[in-house]
């Protein structure tokens, strides 16, 4: 008779990483979507550099050449939090192994789905910094474009 409420109790632990793992598949996805923004908006830039059409975009090779960089670092901080959270997810996956393992092995491992947990929140953490970091690059990109535009509509008459 112990045997069932036993059972049912390691189910029940082992549903908190997998709601950890729903978050960090939640921000991989928003991470892509992301990613493949910067990806988009750095090709395009790139056609402007090597068509040499920037005078015609309103901006400055050297304006041009700073977009770029700040799209190269948001694709690096973007890659990295991608890669974070995936790992997260896998650590997440192996928590809940060792929570049934735990389960079987008794005390023998039971530290280890308390070690994994905290790795992978740990993960986490660093994976949704990443991309704190890359909106910030994002909201400065936006806008230097914005200021760039609205001078340029300053010299247009109306």
């Amino acid at each position: 008779m112990d045997a069932a409420p036993a059972s049912v109790a390691t189910i029940a632990a082992m549903v908190t990483p997998g709601l950890l793992m729903l978050g960090s598949a939640s921000l991989v996805a928003s991470a892509l979507v992301r990613m493949a923004r910067v990806v988009d908006r750095a090709r395009t830039l790139a056609a402007v550099a090597r068509d040499g059409t920037w005078a015609t975009s309103g901006v400055t090779p050297a304006q041009l050449r700073a977009w770029l960089d700040r799209h190269a670092a948001r694709a690096r901080y973007a890659a990295r939090s991608i890669a974070l959270l995936y790992a997260a997810i896998v650590v997440f996956i192996a928590t809940c192994l060792a929570i049934a393992a735990d389960r079987v092995l008794g005390p023998a491992a039971s530290w280890l789905p308390l070690l994994l947990a905290i790795a992978g929140t740990l993960l986490l953490l660093g994976g949704a910094t990443g991309m704190v970091a890359e909106s910030r690059l994002s909201g400065e990109q936006i806008a230097e474009e914005i200021r760039i535009a609205l001078t340029q509509l300053e010299g247009v008459k109306t």
